[in-house]
């Protein structure tokens, strides 16, 4: 395989020799300009004078006398003419999107040379159509009527009418936007070709400051771009080679020959020399499916190793000869940290995008944090969740360890949902990121001050004092260069936006990340040795023996074709626009090219179908398989992976020697104690109760944004016991509860002081309650009121206790005592007997068949609230007749007996059951102790429905 590139450094350097350098050599991009000097090099095989080396687009802009803007000073300015012609008072934001698509409808008109005028032309009278369009084909100005015949009317329509709208100020709006520009000495890359292929259109004497031009490897040739060759052809200045030589791209039927004929009789080449595609060898051609992004990375060091291992892979330079292609760029990392360690050398040509840097993560998240601010108190204040994402990010947590973690600890504790500034600590970098933002010309220096802070953080930690650094330079490296480009962007955007009057602060930050979402950063490495690892467009007129392209599936290469544009597919037809039958021959041919040369061609491509992927192979396999398949070896295989759920083995703890040692502390003497909770965890599942009691494991608390149920419960219950207390030993009647119902100020005192202390553990600060935090509040007064309702039926009654907590040693066995707790919700005296109250919020069973039901975790709806109440009458040990009672707090609004049933007949008088609840209740103690009796998973898995262990042992 010779090189497309080294055939014309070898027929140049033969005819001009030392002379070389007087000629200018045009290229589609700035890669192939190096390989064609290393080639150029290797011919002469001593020093020269180079040529001059430049791209297409190098050379329009040393031919005209405009600078090309930048882009977001362009929209800006776009914007102000819009508003001025437009008569509109459109938010800059919410043009942005807009502008962005006007201004490559400006850039595909100017290139193309379109008749901006009758383009954007006011459509009234369609029988004046044909005069105003006579220099166009009959077939375009039909196509033209087509559209507009279909269009109207559009009164009525509002999409059609807002489009009309739009469209009828867009010529004026293009006139002046041009004409804003040229004051400046500005231009887009459209304007300026547009300039340049004017002039030569009309034959100027253009100013050369070159003596002969030589265009290689061009082929999809915008308007401006022909008119520009053909005036420099006629002035016998330039010379063309075009790489056409492999039969697919001539392929008639193949949709890269598209620009082959035209090309070749307008600008041919005026050296000859011989075809480089081999003819003798057929080259392989390797389809893999991989279900994965990161699983093709994997697939290209296996595919590189076997290169390696086979010698397709040698030399000082190695991999000089073989190119990773990434359609995607979002698998470049992942392909980097694949490459086999043998291959030292790796030129990466794409350069990493800005937007997957940490830095910009950390300004996405400062964005939300200000989209989301808000007052309290009198201070600024942020939601927590952004205030969260901040201080988990690397960078914050690299220059503020323990602080960030002291801040995640009090926002938790705290239950803080929306934090002040004075509460976001006294780090001074940390202060410096929650700093309140009230304007969005500060958002500049604001963001410098933390990229400055981060930049100088990073830079102590490359250069310490003292000692040396042991991490990832590397990295740093890396880092601080995105910093370094970021702090660039953000200075031009201050420079682009002080005209600007109007702006939100989230306008700032979307237009921020919308200006740098398109930098990179290069690489570095020797662009002329090691594997090359690059994007589609750069291979252009490169060729290599080894070819690795991942992501071949449809949408991706080729593209989808998704082109936003204000120009209607069907104009831009008629005005020679470019469509998406252009950007398919111009993909074709970047793909059928690249391969023409090569030996080894391996094809990834994702099999994945689930979201946005298809999973579907690229068009252009198809068409090697089916069209060309005489022109190569052909091989497919799918990479599968066992994606089968494994067998879940059941889970279970024995009770070793370490276990049992922790189990000791719940026995007599021990310091921790059972509750009916913990109890009734056991017979739910053993295992769970291992992980909870014994092991102490709890689930990971989190900030509770709304009122969750067991905090409702606990305000619920702290009201009742104030509102109870002060009648202690005294006997309760109709007239005491009617007098604090309608005492509602009483209650919403109440009902705030217990929001402060257990919702937003400020008990010291109670507040009026606002918001969704009102509704609950309301509902929560409601359920006191109503309990105090119903409590009115069993008056008079005597109060006895709230929260009643006890301690107790239960003897289980002649050698097992085991510490007993609980905390009973509410004892009261009624008609002399005892009552054992507690509450439920929701909502369950009173009545039960036999005390075995008690126990029985086989069924789905065992009543453990009757368990509870029964542990606790069985260690309140009371000399009168005890009624236990639940009062679930959803059947309070009707009219029933909380009483515990058996067999639909209220116990009063518990005493009654306790012997048999006491053996049975023993047998599971008993069984808890017992060393040969492992901790063993529930056989009822709707136990694990709501466990919080369940990821644990798998269920």
């Amino acid at each position: 395989m010779t090189p497309f590139l080294l055939r014309i450094a070898q027929a140049f350097y033969s005819k001009y020799e030392n002379e070389i350098y007087k000629l200018s050599f045009v290229f589609p991009n700035k890669r192939a300009g190096v390989f064609f000097q290393k080639y150029l090099a290797e011919i002469a095989g001593k020093p020269v004078f180079s040529p001059r080396i430049i791209t297409i687009q190098e050379l329009f802009e040393s031919l005209s006398a405009y600078r090309t803007a930048d882009k977001t000073e362009m929209l800006v300015m776009l914007y102000e003419q819009y508003i001025r012609i437009g008569r509109s008072e459109e938010l800059f934001d919410d043009f942005l999107y807009w502008g962005e698509i006007l201004l490559n409808d400006f850039n595909d008109v100017d290139k193309h040379l379109a008749d901006a005028r009758q383009l954007f032309r006011n459509i009234h009278n369609l029988k004046s159509m044909d005069d105003d369009l006579s220099y166009l084909t009959p077939e375009q100005i039909n196509a033209i009527r087509r559209f507009w015949t279909a269009f109207m009317p559009y009164e009525g329509n509002e999409t059609k009418q807002e489009f009309m709208e739009t469209w009828q100020i867009l010529f004026e709006l293009y006139t002046a936007f041009r004409e804003t520009l040229h004051k400046k000495g500005y231009a887009y890359e459209g304007m300026l070709f547009r300039e340049v292929a004017e002039r030569a259109k009309e034959k100027e004497d253009i100013e050369l400051p070159f003596s002969e031009l030589v265009f290689v490897g061009l082929n999809a040739l915008t308007p401006t771009e022909v008119e520009l060759m053909k005036y420099l052809r006629n002035r016998g200045v330039a010379d063309f080679y075009w790489d056409y030589e492999s039969p697919l791209v001539r392929d008639k039927k193949n949709r890269s020959s598209r620009w082959i004929q035209e090309n070749l009789s307008r600008f041919p080449s005026k050296l000859e020399f011989g075809s480089g595609i081999p003819n003798a060898e057929k080259p392989d051609i390797n389809l893999i499916g991989i279900p994965s992004g990161v699983g093709q990375a994997k697939t290209v060091n296996r595919l590189l190793s076997q290169l390696l291992n086979n010698k397709s892979i040698t030399g000082s330079n190695a991999g000089l000869n073989t190119a990773i292609v990434l359609p995607d760029e979002n698998l470049l990392l992942p392909v980097l940290y694949s490459i086999p360690q043998e291959i030292e050398k790796i030129n990466v040509t794409m350069g990493y995008s800005l937007q997957h840097s940490s830095v910009a993560s950390l300004t996405e998240s400062i964005a939300r944090l200000h989209h989301n601010t808000r007052t309290m108190d009198g201070e600024t204040a942020f939601y927590f969740r952004f205030v969260l994402s901040v201080l988990n990010h690397p960078l914050v947590t690299r220059i503020a360890p323990s602080e960030t973690e002291e801040l995640k600890a009090y926002i938790q504790q705290h239950n803080r949902v929306i934090l002040t500034v004075s509460e976001l600590g006294t780090h001074p970098f940390l202060k410096l990121i929650f700093s309140p933002i009230m304007d969005w010309t500060k958002i500049g220096e604001y963001l410098k001050s933390i990229l400055s802070e981060i930049y100088r953080h990073l830079t102590s930690e490359k250069h310490p004092d003292e000692g040396e650094f042991t991490g990832d330079t590397r990295s740093i490296d890396l880092e601080r260069e995105f910093i370094v480009q970021y702090y660039k962007s953000i200075t031009r955007l201050q420079d682009t936006l002080s005209s600007v009057q109007n702006m939100s602060i989230d306008t700032y930050f979307r237009l921020f990340k919308r200006l740098t979402e398109n930098l990179s950063v290069s690489f570095s490495g020797e662009p002329l040795s090691g594997l090359q690892v690059m994007g589609v467009l750069e291979t252009r007129v490169i060729d290599f023996e080894n070819l690795i392209i991942l992501s071949m599936n449809e949408g991706v290469f080729p593209l989808k074709n998704a082109t936003n544009s204000f120009v209607p597919y069907t104009l831009r037809k008629a005005f020679d626009l470019p469509t998406y039958e252009h950007q398919d021959s111009t993909y074709a041919y970047h793909f059928y090219r690249m391969i023409s040369r090569a030996k080894r061609i391996f094809l990834l491509y994702d099999t994945r179908t689930e979201e946005m992927q298809t999973g579907e192979v690229s068009r252009y396999f198809y068409q090697l398989k089916y069209l060309y398949s005489q022109h190569f070896h052909l091989k497919e295989s799918v990479v599968s992976y066992n994606v089968s759920a494994p067998h879940v083995s059941p889970v279970s703890v024995e009770k070793t020697p370490e276990v049992m040692r922790k189990l000791q502390k719940f026995r007599a003497g021990g310091d921790a104690s059972l509750s009916a909770s913990l109890i009734n965890n056991y017979i739910n599942c053993p295992l769970q109760f291992y992980f909870s009691a014994v092991e102490r494991l709890s689930e990971e608390k989190e900030v509770q944004e709304s009122v969750e149920s067991d905090v409702f419960g606990t305000m619920y219950h702290a009201i009742m016991q104030h509102l109870y207390n002060r009648y202690r030993g005294k006997s309760v009647l109709p007239d005491t509860l009617n007098a604090i119902i309608q005492n509602d100020d009483y209650l919403t005192d109440l009902i705030e002081r217990s929001f402060a202390e257990h919702y937003f553990k400020q008990k010291d600060k109670p507040r009026a309650l606002t918001g969704h935090h009102f509704l609950i509040g309301e509902i929560l007064r409601d359920y006191v009121k109503q309990t105090l309702r119903f409590d009115t039926s069993f008056t008079p009654f005597e109060y006895v206790d709230s929260e009643f907590v006890f301690r107790s040693i239960h003897q289980v066995s002649g050698d097992l005592s085991v510490n007993i707790k609980g905390s009973i919700d509410r004892i009261d005296k009624v008609a002399g007997r005892l009552r054992i109250i507690d509450y439920k919020s929701g909502k369950g069973e009173l009545n039960f068949r036999n005390i075995e039901q008690l126990f029985d975790n086989t069924k789905v709806n065992r009543p453990y609230q009757i368990l509870q109440v029964f542990i606790y009458a069985l260690f309140y040990n009371s000399p009168l007749p005890v009624s236990p009672a639940v009062y679930y707090l959803r059947n309070i609004f009707r009219e029933h007996n909380p009483a515990i049933t058996f067999a639909g007949e209220p116990i009063t008088d518990i005493s009654v059951y306790l012997s048999a609840f006491t053996e049975k209740l023993n047998v599971f103690l008993e069984e808890i102790f017992d060393k040969d009796i492992p901790f063993v998973q529930t056989q009822n898995e709707k136990n694990c429905e709501w466990c919080a262990f369940k990821d644990i042992c798998r269920r």
